[in-house]
């Protein structure tokens, strides 16, 4: 009972961000922190610490090199992604009860949109973490406008995007992991992916349209994948940013990094480089003149790829990307990773890239699961068998009593 209120907790920090305060511009992540009140976490840390601790190794001191800050990220990210591993072999994974709790409160903010907006509004992310934190509020928008004739809501996300990605990656996470899958909760998600729409809600096409092709990307090394998917993003980028990505700053901030990479100085792609100072050296670019209101208020200047190499510089970004390419389970799981991280960050602590690494590793560690449970089957039924086929000692022989000195005296 201990362990499942501690994954309630977990969860609901994890899936309601704006339950997270803010502190001099970080935001303070409770589920960091309550996974170290489980006794059992910590036994399953050190029971596996031989398969990760290497490679991690390898992450934090890479990351180190380039900026200690990712390198802090590296590590939370860790901790992340070693809870839901321990959730789910625990089955105490709680994930889907508290996406459906948003989706239920978001489904309560698309109704009175329309019946009282104001109530509407001051059920936002800001205003309610405003509520809660005062001015230890974490950062949120209340970002509700018509899409296609339909308002869009954030549930407790910080904005509607943000409720958008962690609908998509949570919904592929129940596909890929669940051991059976519930039509009514696949209804649950589309609803909610429905009433939060934005660009990110187009990843699930993309994943549909993968999933035929999932054998072959099984077979190709995830480094093979890895630099395809790169190569693809830069023609992509630069064709569009050649465009000025048609004026629009939501495809900018996502793909402007990439045609970036390839115009600027070699120095600032080694040592990285920081949004002030793109603005101030690169603004005679048309594409970053189109996004220097979102480098602005956000101060991270790209997505994706380009966002970690700007923040590391480009030798500890290639690095960290190798150790994430060979320590992925298979090409497909690691495209899989690299769309649903392309919004933001690999580097990123917010709830849906944890659950992206959880994809990229969980083959392995179904693995592992069935490994131990098998283990535990053979050793059950012959550790029963012993204790049932095993006869019982013999019963030692009663030794007469030893006669008393007094007695031998009395006989003589």
């Amino acid at each position: 009972m201990y362990a499942r209120t501690i994954s309630m907790l977990f969860f609901m920090f994890f899936t309601c961000v704006i339950l997270n305060p803010q502190v001099s511009g970080f935001t303070i992540y409770f589920y960091l922190f309550i996974p170290f009140f489980d006794p059992g976490f910590m036994r399953f840390l050190g029971a596996t610490a031989r398969r990760w601790s290497g490679p991690l190794a390898v992450a934090v001191a890479v990351s180190l090199i380039g900026s200690p800050t990712v390198a802090v990220r590296v590590l939370s990210i860790a901790i992340c992604i070693g809870y839901l591993m321990y959730t789910k072999q625990r089955r105490i994974f709680y994930l889907h009860t508290w996406m459906i709790i948003n989706i239920g409160f978001a489904a309560l903010q698309f109704v009175l949109y329309y019946v009282n907006r104001d109530l509407a509004m001051a059920l936002g992310p800001r205003q309610l973490g405003q509520m809660i934190w005062g001015s230890y509020a974490t950062a949120a928008y209340t970002n509700f406008f018509e899409v296609f004739y339909f308002a869009r809501v954030s549930g407790l996300s910080r904005e509607a995007g943000f409720f958008s990605s962690l609908l998509v990656a949570s919904l592929v996470v129940y596909l890929v992991t669940s051991e059976r899958i519930d039509k009514r909760v696949v209804a649950l998600y589309f609803f909610g992916l429905v009433i939060s729409f934005s660009k990110s809600s187009m990843l699930l096409f993309l994943f549909a349209a993968l999933y035929p092709f999932r054998r072959p990307l099984r077979a190709t090394h995830p480094l093979i994948v890895f630099c395809c998917f790169a190569v693809a993003m830069i023609l992509l980028g630069v064709y569009m940013g050649n465009h000025v990505f048609f004026g629009s700053e939501t495809f900018g901030h996502r793909f402007g990094g990439y045609p970036f990479m390839v115009e600027a100085r070699l120095e600032d792609l080694i040592s990285g480089i920081t949004a002030p100072d793109i603005l101030k050296h690169y603004r005679y670019l048309p594409y970053i003149r189109l996004i220097e209101g979102d480098m602005m208020v956000a101060g991270v200047p790209f997505a994706g790829l380009p966002a970690s190499i700007a923040d590391m510089g480009l030798f500890s970004a290639l690095m960290l990307f190798g150790v994430v390419a060979f320590t992925a389970s298979d090409g497909f799981v690691l495209l899989l990773f690299l769309l649903i991280s392309s919004t933001v960050s690999i580097t990123t602590v917010t709830s849906f890239v944890p659950l992206g690494y959880l994809l990229l590793y969980w083959p392995r560690f179904q693995t592992y699961i069935a490994e131990q449970r098998l283990a535990a089957w053979h050793q059950g039924p012959r550790r029963a068998l012993v204790r049932r086929f095993t006869p019982s000692r013999a019963p030692r022989p009663v030794r007469p009593p030893r006669p008393h000195a007094a007695h031998l005296i009395e006989g003589e």
